[in-house]
């Protein structure tokens, strides 16, 4: 049965729920170990469709990203992986691709080979020629060459001149080692974070016609009054029969004190059942079938 997203008059080959499920099962088949034994999960994911299957989700695939990108990141949470940045998934078309079929790339951005840094090297140390000292002056003796009549005087040593120690001579002063900033660690989820529409958005209840209803977090009403998000055109069906709640993380169908009540399964129900994929909620004589990622 083809299944048709909303907005569209096209039905698409292939299902987002589909699309969902290879995607979790790409995070399974390429967990990575780093060099610290941490398991690291892919955060940039690449879904190639054929032409045609891309065309027919066009004007659902900026939501379909953010679906799937919240899937998997609460996915990466619940196995206890590590991510190095936020989740990142993108389409693109690939002509190679037959109708139907979904291939999905992954990538670990920002991985790095080994976590240490690279020791700064230091510079060699210039060598500086220090001049020697000079030697003070000696006095050089007075030579009278005519004959005094009485002995020569010895004059008194010069004073020895003052040199001014050269600064560039000094010896190097030892600089601090360089400052290495050690690489980031990855990312560890950790928080649960609230139920959003994107992520609840993934589950839906269709007709048999392939009319596809998208629930959410909000509750979703069905019966026979206009007002009902979901109208049924059923005798047997009350005009507020039943709604469907997102309740701890899972969908419930709520039957309204309906007069025929409500059906999961064949079974009536009485006040909340909590559905699970595949589930037939009978209301009057239509049915929807539950479909959850």
């Amino acid at each position: 049965m083809a299944f048709r997203l909303p907005g569209r008059s096209n039905p698409s080959t292939i299902r987002p729920l589909e699309i969902g499920r290879r995607l979790l099962r790409a995070i399974d088949d390429n967990v990575d170990i780093d060099i610290k034994g941490r398991r690291v999960s892919p955060d940039t994911f690449t879904v190639s469709l054929s032409e045609t299957d891309r065309a027919a989700l066009a004007d659902d695939e900026n939501a379909l990203i953010e679906e799937l990108a919240a899937a998997a990141t609460s996915y990466i949470r619940d196995e206890g992986l590590n991510i190095l940045t936020a989740v990142n998934v993108r389409f693109t078309t690939d002509n190679a691709l037959d109708t139907g079929k979904v291939a999905i790339a992954t990538a670990i951005s920002g991985q790095q080979s080994d976590d240490a840094p690279q020791e700064a090297v230091a510079e060699p140390e210039q060598q500086v020629d220090v001049p020697a000292a000079q030697e003070p002056a000696q006095p050089q003796p007075v030579v009278d060459h005519d004959p005094p009549p009485v002995p020569p005087v010895e004059p008194a040593p010069a004073a020895a001149e003052h040199v001014e120690p050269d600064v560039s001579s000094a010896a190097p002063v030892d600089l601090p080692p360089p400052v290495v900033t050690p690489a980031p660690e990855p990312l560890t989820i950790s928080d649960a974070p609230e139920p959003t529409p994107a992520r609840a958005a993934l589950g839906a209840i269709v007709q048999r016609d392939g009319t596809r209803h998208p629930v959410g977090n909000t509750p979703l009403t069905m019966g026979r009054a206009t007002s009902n998000a979901v109208q049924i055109s059923d005798g047997q069906a009350s005009r507020q029969h039943a709604e469907i709640r997102y309740e701890n993380g899972r969908h419930h169908v709520v039957d309204l004190n309906s007069t025929n009540g409500t059906l999961v399964n064949d079974q009536r129900i009485t006040g909340s059942q909590q559905l699970n994929h595949g589930d037939i909620i009978t209301i009057g004589t239509t049915e929807f079938r539950y479909e959850s990622s």
